[in-house]
């Protein structure tokens, strides 16, 4: 069977590979999946101990959306060090892309996580239930804590490939990729997230029916994230702000659907947001997207304590700060060893890479800290390449640098 991947002439759309980011550009395209690639794992492998659906009471009621490019194996480590209890994604990745790499033997490339990340959900996207099925299976045996269906995503790079908010359209083959998922994961949960609707098929009859029929297969919590999208009329960015949010047709499904749990996605910007929406209603939990990204010492910092009543990890920024630097330069030394980052400019893209998460942490207190950020590494890069040896890690001293300026210019001046 012809599984569409991405299109070549795309360089926006990409899926989590070997830098724990991307996948190069060449490799997405069109591709025959060997039928024997499909096949599903042996029956009755056993799961370890701790792949259990958990009770409704115990999913965390905050999640971080999945988020192509920015929530990869850096930023989990890094919203780790501030919640502990924080239900966090990886990126989307195809369940195509997935099936391929296990074809490959690249499956831990793919898939690969720390186990500091826990809870960990992986999001996947498909519309072949075969290769959901075994996509979905390979997730649950890595280990992830929840294998989430992709119904909501309104990119043209991804609904070109028939799956994403697209399969609202088509709530039979929803439930065929959820029936095909959950049999293949065993005890680890599956849920969907997905739209109030797409483009014309936007009445609340519809979601109903669509709700209804997903379930049937065994789902049993919905992310929702509370707008309809408009395709190829508003872009990702229109269809995340645009489309007006309606949190009363979420209120009107908890009452319609009892035996299921929703959790709200679209709209929260703050942690006291979600922490309200979660004590006035009966939702069973919140979703934060950008605004975690953007501003993740304000979304995390307390979650734990605030919606999880336990203790929260109790670090500083500037601890925070100094451990992601410790956990940066490993990652970086890492790759040196393994014979990658040996230039200058392959050095300054891993940097780069590693330095997004660190300069959205100081954001909200030192605006511009992440372009000046960049800037810094890319003058120390430039010096560097004078130089024959192999280049050294020079995010730490980039970043003091420019945090001793940030702290600087906000000290008030002599009289």
């Amino acid at each position: 069977m012809t599984v569409l991947v991405g299109d070549e002439d795309d360089s926006s759309f990409q899926v989590v590979g070997k830098k724990g980011r991307a996948i190069p550009r060449a490799a997405r395209r069109t591709q025959k999946l060997p039928e024997a690639a499909l096949q599903l794992p042996t029956p009755g492998a056993r799961l370890r101990e701790r792949h259990r659906a958990w009770p409704r009471s115990e999913r965390p009621r905050l999640s971080v959306a999945p988020m192509m490019q920015w929530t990869d194996t850096h930023f989990r480590t890094l919203a780790r060090l501030l919640s502990r209890r924080t239900l966090l994604f990886t990126e989307m990745i195809p369940a195509a892309a997935i099936v391929e790499a296990e074809a490959q033997g690249t499956l831990p490339e793919v898939l690969g996580f720390d186990a500091s990340h826990r809870p960990i959900a992986v999001q996947i996207g498909g519309s072949s239930p075969s290769v959901v099925a075994k996509a979905a299976g390979l997730c649950a045996r890595a280990g992830f804590d929840e294998v989430n269906l992709n119904v909501g995503c309104p990119s043209s790079k991804v609904t070109t490939g028939g799956y994403g908010a697209c399969l609202m359209k088509n709530p039979g083959l929803v439930r065929d990729l959820a029936s095909a998922a959950i049999s293949a994961c065993g005890e680890v949960p599956v849920t969907v997230k997905h739209r109030l609707g797409v483009d014309d098929h936007d009445s609340w009859e519809e979601l109903v029916t669509f709700v209804e029929t997903v379930a049937s297969a065994g789902v049993r919590h919905f992310i929702v994230h509370a707008r309809t999208a408009l395709l190829g009329i508003l872009s990702c960015e229109g269809n995340r702000t645009i489309p007006p949010l309606k949190y009363d047709w979420l209120t009107a499904l908890i009452r319609r659907f009892p035996d299921l749990s929703f959790e709200l996605n679209g709209g929260v910007a703050s942690l006291d947001e979600a922490k309200r929406l979660l004590a006035d209603s009966s939702l069973q939990g919140v979703m934060v997207g950008r605004a975690a990204y953007n501003h993740p010492w304000l979304l995390l910092a307390e979650a734990d304590k605030e919606l999880f009543g336990s203790d929260n990890p109790g670090l500083s920024r500037q601890q925070v700060f100094d451990r992601y630097l410790d956990y940066a330069a490993s990652c970086f030394h890492a790759r040196q060893r393994a014979g990658q980052a040996a230039t200058a400019a392959a050095a300054l893209e891993l940097e780069k890479v590693l330095a997004a998460p660190l300069a959205q942490l100081l954001e909200d207190e030192f605006p511009g800290f992440g372009e000046a950020l960049l800037g810094e590494l890319e003058a120390a890069s430039t010096a560097s390449r004078q130089s024959a040896a192999l280049p050294a890690f020079q995010l730490r001293s980039a970043a003091s640098v420019v945090l001793a300026e940030a702290g600087a210019k906000q000290k008030p001046q002599a009289a």
